[in-house]
């Protein structure tokens, strides 16, 4: 690395996927560069990708080992795929966290709930400036579908830079004042070295939408229905639940949340000042003696998680809400992409029950939080940046984001997936690649953190593709099977077609045979027994069931006393 000083950027999640934001800028020689931190977010488990795991999180490893330099962690807004992993990340950094005031209320719950009441957080004010080693940072609030959403301009002595975190250009937003273009374009004049820029809707025409637009089709879609109603949409779209609260007045209907997330959330909008007013709520016991007409229940669940509320509704195991025939549900918000199948699926049991389902596709009822195209270039007009770094997207959003810039005036775009730290400014005047770092996945798995590269979870997927078997092996001292080999197939058939006995019958034979065909002196080796009774068992499985499952062999040995 060069010993000269220069400004550098460097994603260890959020470029290349949606989700699990984290971004890094350093500033300074060699090893007396100084970093900030921008965001520490969480993605989402599938069953399909890593079983049993709800939440993965940053592979930090690369600035926890710099965190004595580290000068801040500073976070744009409360979205869990930008705040969601602080409290599980912050003990291995221990800076100093800063954010406005309804992103700390979200993050202080995070740390709490992970016993970091001792964390460094501090609530800054929009556009307050904080000195973070060679860096100054502001917040500047933009609007998006989460109240106290904020870019963060970062100055240093190699010029200014821009993240965008998510945004829109909502001219009617329901919480806080629009985006303050004219502050924009001053930035812009002033000289913007680089823009690290949202790219989620880089493929959308047009501009995304007001919220104000969706209220119409959130009344004509309450307003048709004469039974009970469920509205569901993200937990953090505080406005979106406020507007629906309203309209549910409106109709005579009493408001119920039923979801965690969602009354947090609320609570969190309450308790920082950034919805003082929300309407007045009712519990699961009150509405079960409300006539269904006259409820609105607001829900958690819209990506199809099976443990949400709607999910929970969908299977009919919800412990207060009972929805069916003549009863409707709202999903006023978009899937996210990988979520349809579990999506899908919940509409099907729903209509299965007789209840109908409205979303975006029937009735305007969502729009993105995200800018379009056309707000995308807009930023680009008014920023006027020397360099475009396309962030917050899959491969394919940033290289398109890439290619647009160019033709939206930037001097000079660089697609820099996880990892690649890209050299900004103390080089060549065009962004530069300049080192790859290792980035990654850490997966929380119950309560404890499982590395990519641990093989648990690759152990897993195998689990689940293959099955198990489980043998016990009881010899004497020499290696002779005292007692037949004991069998346990796990996610496997216990009978086929055409097969001469159950498997673990033939599973336990072919051991038997393949054990007595071992030699005095290999009989004397637990490992060589345990090897060559896998073998079998795999061979075995492999001819009659088409599989070769995991397989675990414990040889047991009793010694003559």
């Amino acid at each position: 690395m060069s010993e000269r000083n220069e400004l550098v950027y460097v994603a260890l999640g959020g470029a290349g996927e949606i989700g699990m934001n984290c971004y890094l800028y350093g500033f300074g020689a060699g090893k007396s560069r100084r970093w900030i931190m921008v965001d520490c977010g969480v993605t989402f488990g599938d069953m399909a990708s890593a079983p049993g795991v709800e939440i993965i999180v940053p592979d930090i490893d690369f600035i926890s080992a710099e965190r004595k330099r580290l000068a801040g962690i500073f976070i744009t807004h409360a979205h869990e795929d930008h705040v969601g992993a602080i409290g599980r990340r912050w003990r291995r950094l221990r800076a100093p966290i800063y954010c406005t005031r309804f992103t700390a209320e979200v993050a202080r719950r995070k740390l709490a709930e992970a016993g970091l009441s001792d964390a460094d957080l501090t609530v800054v004010e929009p556009h307050q400036a904080v000195e973070a080693g060679p860096f100054e940072c502001s917040f500047f609030p933009v609007t998006h579908s989460i109240p106290d959403a904020n870019a963060l301009v970062i100055r240093s002595p190699a010029g200014a830079v821009y993240h965008s975190g998510d945004f829109k250009f909502d001219p009617q937003p329901q919480i806080g004042p629009p985006t303050d273009l004219g502050a924009l374009a001053k930035l812009g004049e002033e000289g913007v070295l680089a823009l690290c820029c949202d790219s989620t809707n880089v493929f959308e025409n047009g501009e995304a939408g007001s919220e104000e637009s969706v209220k119409e089709g959130l009344r004509r879609a309450i307003a048709s229905c004469d039974g009970a109603v469920a509205a569901t949409t993200f937990a953090s779209n505080v406005a979106r639940l406020r507007n629906i609260a309203e309209i549910a007045r409106e109709n005579d209907r009493a408001v119920v949340v039923a979801g965690r997330a969602m009354q947090r959330m609320i609570e969190a909008a309450v308790e920082s000042g950034a919805i003082p007013d929300f309407p007045h709520t009712i519990s699961g016991d009150q509405a079960a003696e409300t006539p269904s007409r006259h409820v609105l229940y607001l829900v958690t669940g819209s990506q199809g998680e099976g443990r949400a509320a709607l999910g929970r509704i969908a299977s009919d195991s919800h412990p207060f809400v009972d929805l069916g025939e003549g009863d409707l549900v709202i999903y006023s918000s978009s899937t996210i992409p990988g979520n349809e199948r579990e999506v899908y699926r919940t509409y099907n049991r729903l209509a299965e029950r007789g209840i109908r389902v409205i979303d975006a596709d029937q009735e305007h009822v969502h729009v993105s939080g995200h800018g379009n195209r056309d707000e995308l270039k807009q930023l680009h007009e008014l920023l006027k940046p020397q360099i475009t770094i396309p962030v917050h997207g899959e491969y394919r959003h940033l290289v398109e984001h890439a290619r647009m810039a160019l033709e939206w005036g930037a001097g000079a775009s660089q697609v820099a997936p996880n990892g690649a730290m890209v050299r900004l400014a103390g080089g060549n005047t065009q962004p530069e690649i300049v080192e790859e770092i290792e980035t990654g996945r850490v997966y929380v798995d119950g309560e404890t953190h499982v590395g990519a590269l641990d093989g648990v979870i690759r152990s897993r997927l195998k689990l689940a593709r293959q099955g198990h078997v489980a043998s016990t092996l009881v010899v004497d001292e020499e290696g002779e099977l005292i007692a037949d080999p004991e069998v346990r197939p796990v996610g496997a058939p216990e009978d086929g077609d055409g097969w001469p006995a159950p498997l673990d019958e033939m599973i336990a034979e072919a051991v038997d045979e393949a054990l007595e065909k071992l030699s005095k002196k290999q009989r004397l080796s637990d490992e060589i027994l345990e090897e060559t009774a896998s073998q079998a068992c795999r061979r075995l499985c492999s001819k009659y069931w088409g599989k070769k499952p995991e397989t675990t062999v414990i040889a047991v040995r009793l010694e003559e006393e």
